[in-house]
């Protein structure tokens, strides 16, 4: 197999695993994937308007107005009409949202301590040496 595409069906694999055991996680936050994608937009970048989140997490922004519906429904996000120009409509995450974010980061932080703590320490070294090496490759560019 050539060491490229395996190096890039490994990072595939490894992040579709990943994706499973998180949205495993959040199965009861009553979250879907969609508004934990548009929640973590928000998360990464702060406030946002409408066209930004389509754009970021490229949905449309038909789709992306009834994500955000739903989560202002629950009061995870909020929309807030800027100072100084009142069409401009912004997205942010409430404190709410936060504190359930901190819950379920810990949750996860949990489980991935629990799966390191299944290898032996040489191992766990290799892996951080090789995700190092594989970040220092991407920063390269």
């Amino acid at each position: 197999m050539n060491k490229t595409y395996e190096v890039m069906y490994l990072f595939k694999e490894i992040r579709e695993l990943v994706k499973k055991s998180m949205v495993m996680s959040f199965e009861d936050s009553e979250i879907t994937s969609s508004q934990w994608m548009l929640l973590g937009a928000l998360l990464k970048n702060g406030k946002m308007t409408m066209s930004e989140l389509s754009n970021y997490i490229g949905l449309s922004n038909s789709t992306v107005s009834g994500i955000v519906d739903r989560l202002e429904k629950h009061d995870y996000i909020r929309r807030v009409r800027d100072d100084e120009d009142r069409r401009k409509v912004y997205v942010e995450i409430t404190e709410k949202f936060n504190e359930v974010a901190k819950k379920s980061h810990k949750k996860i932080e949990k489980q991935l301590g629990e799966r390191l703590n299944k290898v032996s320490d040489k191992e766990l070294n290799t892996v951080i040496e090789g995700l190092k090496i594989l970040k220092k490759i991407f920063e390269e560019e």
